[in-house]
């Protein structure tokens, strides 16, 4: 069975919409500098247009050949590729104001503008869905961001002012009221950008812990009663135990202590891994409840945690369908010069503690009860009276079909002192 890592799953889907979301931003930027190109300098416009239209293939390129095992190579290449892309985009706004402003006119005014491009960079790393990644991109934009602003809050020419005329009418004043909003929008975003990841984290987390308690109970409930389960929004309540009436069965392999002479412990654990697969198959297909393996045999219930209409008609249906497979099974083994297995089966019904029973420490959901002892005691007996299936008269008083067994009246049960009646199933 493979194994899904879930946090690396996470981490190559953010990183290839990442790459998604930035060959668009560029493609877009591509098509802006072909059919608009703003800078002065045809180099810088040359330039940009080549500039977006490589990312546009890098990224592309990323997001068709990404996966789980170059996710760790091309994850580090994308960040290093998204920073350079920052560099590059400065030295060609720098270059091209150079030319077409040496004098640095009304840089106080560009100060408006500064943020736009880091913080887009910064929302960008949110994609990433990595703490330690946005924590990176926040650190480098801010510091990237602070050191521009700090060489215009240092020119000689700029100054502060909150009146807005002067803002409009002087190229180099900055308007105080603006910059303080851009402080504060560029800090509420970072945090903002934090916080999603931070959830969008938990909330993974979250599910993975849903996911593998869903899988768990897959391995116990039948698909039926999971969902019925889910529907109803049945909790199975660690402190609460209840007094159902339910169905128990146990198989047991025959011969299984002689039978695991004569094969090594590799063998052993193959052989018990396909029983136990092909009882658990009619066991879920008649709404019955793994409740345990015990060595080589199964304890199977039917009626937990909730009642599935007629469950000893559902638990007999089961024994069949088992003896059915059984027999399909002893046919491909014979077919292979192997051991044919068989097993016998023994079914109880009647009132049982259902429930989560343990400490603190470990807590188990399953059965206990009388009912449990005698199903238990009950498939013993088929060694003794040679039948693959025998039954209790409880349990056969509660089918909807006249069935074609042998009564064995008045039959002793180890550890109990009244008898009862069983009856062996004739198939």
């Amino acid at each position: 069975m493979q194994i899904i890592n879930h946090e690396l799953a996470r981490r190559v889907a953010g990183l290839r919409l990442f790459c998604v979301v930035i060959c668009g931003i560029c493609l877009i930027n591509l098509v802006r500098w072909i059919l608009a190109p703003t800078a002065d300098v045809l180099f810088v416009n040359q330039s940009q247009m080549m500039l977006n239209l490589i990312y546009v293939i890098l990224t592309a390129a990323f997001i068709y050949y990404l996966n789980d095992k170059n996710y760790l190579l091309l994850s580090s290449a994308a960040v290093i590729l998204f920073i350079f892309y920052y560099f590059v985009l400065e030295i060609l706004n720098d270059y091209n104001n150079s030319i077409s402003n040496p004098d640095k006119l009304g840089i106080g005014r560009e100060l408006e503008i500064i943020p736009l491009l880091p913080l887009t960079f910064i929302i960008s790393g949110v994609l990433f869905l990595r703490k330690s990644l946005l924590l990176i991109f926040i650190a480098f934009f801010t510091l990237m961001c602070g050191f521009n602003v700090y060489e215009i809050i240092i020119n000689e020419r700029t100054y502060f002012t909150n009146d807005w005329n002067t803002t409009i009418s002087d190229g180099f004043a900055i308007y105080t009221p603006v910059f303080v909003i851009w402080l504060n929008v560029w800090i509420i975003i970072c945090i903002i950008c934090m916080a999603s990841v931070y959830l969008i984290d938990r909330l993974m987390r979250d599910a993975i812990k849903f996911e593998k308690s869903t899988a768990q109970f897959g391995r116990y409930f039948s698909p039926s009663v999971r969902e019925k389960i889910q529907e109803t929004d049945l909790e199975i309540k660690e402190d609460e135990n209840n007094i159902q009436m339910i169905a128990v069965m146990f198989t047991d392999i025959d011969n299984f202590t002689q039978l695991s002479e004569k094969l090594s412990s590799k063998e052993i654990i193959e052989l018990l891994s396909e029983y136990q697969d092909r009882m658990i198959k009619p066991i879920f297909k008649n709404s019955g409840t793994v409740d345990k393996f015990i060595g080589d045999s199964v304890m199977a219930t039917f009626g937990t945690p909730v009642s599935q209409g007629n469950d000893a008609q559902n638990a007999f249906n089961c024994a069949r369908e088992m003896q059915i497979a059984m027999r399909q099974w002893a046919k491909e083994r014979k077919d292979k010069n192997l051991i044919e297995i068989t097993h016998r089966i023994g079914i109880h019904f009647g009132s049982c503690v259902v429930g989560n029973i343990g400490n603190e420490e470990r807590k188990e959901f399953t059965v206990i009860g009388d009912v449990v002892n005698v199903a238990n005691r009950v498939c013993d007996i088929c060694k003794e009276l040679n039948s693959e299936i025998l039954i209790t008269e409880n349990l056969k008083n509660r089918l909807n079909e006249e069935i074609n067994s042998e009564e064995i009246k008045d039959h002793p049960i180890r550890g109990k002192k009244d008898k009862i009646s069983l009856f062996k199933i004739l198939i």
